[in-house]
């Protein structure tokens, strides 16, 4: 996923950071809401207070990022493989509805795609299943194309060019 890489904010017992560990200006967020995500800024608001161990964070961040690639290839940027012509006009489609809210829209093309990609990270680099609360049957086709079109190799090379380090599960 070649993407532009989004503005990633956090809130934690009062304190606001972003992902450098700098203190922003506070932002609200519904309390019960473990992320928000604001596309055309490519901004995701993370609240760790609602955070249930590490896993749950690298869930919501694979699965708001997913967001940002979804959103960017609908404006068409990054690469034209993120899904297929007709999915990236629905996503278009279900972006300029896009309810900024924390509600469950999970019936939508892009929260199925997300919901895999976050499955696929789940099982690529932490090997872990990931329960995605939702009738299977419809993330099925997600699956399959994530799949196809991402290896682990490609996970494992991209993860090591971001520099980025798991905690207490490696890749």
């Amino acid at each position: 996923m070649a993407i532009d890489i989004p503005d990633i904010y956090y809130c934690f017992k009062g304190q606001y950071y972003d992902v450098n560990g700098f203190d922003v200006d506070p932002f609200e967020m519904e309390s019960h809401c473990k992320s928000h995500l604001i596309p055309d800024e490519n901004r995701i608001y993370i609240n760790l207070n609602e955070m249930h161990g590490e896993n749950d964070i690298y869930f919501i961040l694979a699965h708001e990022i997913r967001h940002c690639a979804q959103y960017q290839a609908t404006e068409g940027i990054g690469l034209t493989d993120i899904a297929l012509p007709e999915t990236i006009y629905k996503w278009k489609r279900e972006f300029s509805r896009y309810n900024l809210g924390c509600n469950d829209e999970s019936c939508q093309e892009v929260e199925l795609d997300a919901m895999a990609f976050t499955w696929f990270i789940g099982k690529v680099l932490l090997n872990v299943d990931v329960d995605l609360n939702c009738d299977e049957a419809l993330v099925e086709p997600y699956k399959q194309y994530i799949r196809r079109n991402y290896s682990l190799m490609e996970i494992k090379e991209r993860l090591d060019y971001s520099g980025l380090e798991f905690g207490r599960n490696q890749a």
